[in-house]
């Protein structure tokens, strides 16, 4: 094969996946491939393109060609920012940034971004995301600690709760059925972290239960029994010592 020939054939092979793309385009909607994707040669392709790009070893035929099919020379910041709009599309339909990874099926859009929101907080743990990037997420209320956040939003609903009811006793049924569970673990494990307790001792929470608060006034009640009757055993002594003299 000559050199002509051969590079007439490179032409064919490059010509045939831009079609493939342009196809992929077409099809799904989307501007092209990613690893999940059946099509993982036309990925891959997508992939060496930029990174010729990069370097400086593509033709401006093919850069002009790609362009026009608004071809994305640089993912990582376009996949970051249709991310961070998806996040805000999740919060105005739910009315939370707190994306549950266990809730939907892995094969979702959802599952994808809840991947994306934790592989975030990883970044950000390791020091490995930008300040550009933190003060994005940082403006949209990002949940960087999913502990703090269950806190309180636990704290609120029981705020919620006692306002209510007048009291912190939250049954471990119903519609408070989890808020309950809390309470119950709250009371019997306590919490790790002081300014946790902080919180709830400013609400003049019980950390006491029913039964437990029942059990320590009987037991209260019945010490004060005694020493009632100790009390007046000793005054009952007192009026026969005074009779007999």
């Amino acid at each position: 094969m000559t050199s002509a020939t051969n590079k007439s054939y490179q032409e064919i092979v490059w010509l045939t996946h831009y079609n493939d793309l342009l196809t992929f385009q077409k099809k799904t909607g989307r501007e092209y491939p990613v690893a999940s994707d059946n099509n993982t040669k036309l990925y891959h392709w997508c992939k060496n393109q930029r990174r010729f790009h990069s370097k400086n070893l593509m033709s401006k035929e093919r850069e002009y060609l790609l362009d026009q099919l608004n071809f994305r020379w640089n993912t990582l910041h376009y996949s970051f920012d249709k991310r961070l709009e998806q996040l805000l599309g999740f919060k105005k339909e739910h009315g939370t940034l707190h994306v549950s990874q266990v809730k939907y099926d892995k094969t979702t859009d959802v599952h994808k971004l809840s991947r994306w929101v934790n592989e975030v907080r990883r970044m950000y743990n390791e020091n490995r995301l930008s300040m550009h990037r933190i003060k994005q997420l940082d403006r949209i209320g990002f949940i960087w600690n999913m502990e703090d956040e269950r806190f309180s939003s636990n704290l609120a609903k029981l705020k919620r709760y006692f306002k209510q009811n007048g009291h912190f006793d939250v049954p471990q049924l119903g519609r408070n059925k989890k808020l309950g569970e809390w309470v119950a673990q709250v009371r019997c494990r306590g919490l790790a972290k002081k300014h946790y307790v902080t919180a709830l001792n400013e609400i003049n929470f019980e950390w006491l239960g029913k039964k437990k608060r029942l059990q320590k006034a009987k037991v209260t009640m019945s010490d004060i029994d005694l020493k009632n009757q100790i009390t007046q055993g000793k005054r009952n002594a007192k009026k026969r010592t005074k009779r007999t003299v």
